[in-house]
């Protein structure tokens, strides 16, 4: 089933339908729908072990109530990305460039959202529910990959721009979460 924005929304068809367009011969969804689901799923697991390390850390709630808020941010660009993506195929000469800015613009918030789940999901895998670890640890590598392919694509969408420094700073900041360095 190839997705018509008539549609709506991705989060309103069965995931079956997601896997298959992504999947499918269409040009859409693509790289950037594909890591605003991850960086959703990562700011998901970071908020479900928030929410069970109460016990062992006294801001888990803000953590929590933090890394929903990212979910939230994450899940609508899931369809405007590959909305967005089509409608950048479809333009040419300088529209095709204003579009190409505007998506990546959308993916430099998706990259600094990443290193801010890779910072919160790091808190919770050093001081949260040690039973969760390894959820923190996905939601920490889940958020470097989402915060480097959006540098990438960036780079290939607009090259060097005021964009692709936000980026790369996200994923560096990212990085450094997951090393438990400082970026």
């Amino acid at each position: 089933m190839a997705f018509d924005p008539a549609d709506g929304d991705y989060l309103n068809l069965p995931l079956r339908a997601l896997i298959d367009d992504v999947a499918g011969k269409g040009s859409v969804p693509a790289a950037g729908s594909v890591i605003a689901i991850l960086g959703s799923l990562a700011a998901g697991l970071a908020a479900k072990v928030a929410h069970r390390s109460t016990t062992q850390l006294p801001d888990a709630e803000k953590i929590a109530e933090r890394a929903d808020e990212l979910r939230m941010n994450f899940e609508p660009l899931i369809t405007a990305d590959a909305i967005g993506y089509a409608a950048a195929l479809a333009a040419r000469g300088d529209d095709r460039a204003a579009v190409m800015h505007s998506l990546s613009s959308e993916i430099a918030l998706m990259a600094e959202a990443a290193a801010e789940v890779a910072e919160l999901a790091s808190v919770l895998l050093l001081d949260g529910n040690p039973n969760l670890r390894f959820d923190s640890a996905a939601a920490v590598r889940i958020s470097v990959a989402v915060a480097e392919i959006g540098a990438e694509l960036i780079g290939a969408n607009v090259g060097e721009s005021e964009l692709s420094g936000r980026a790369r700073a996200a994923a560096s900041r990212a990085r450094a979460a997951g090393t438990g360095e400082s970026a």
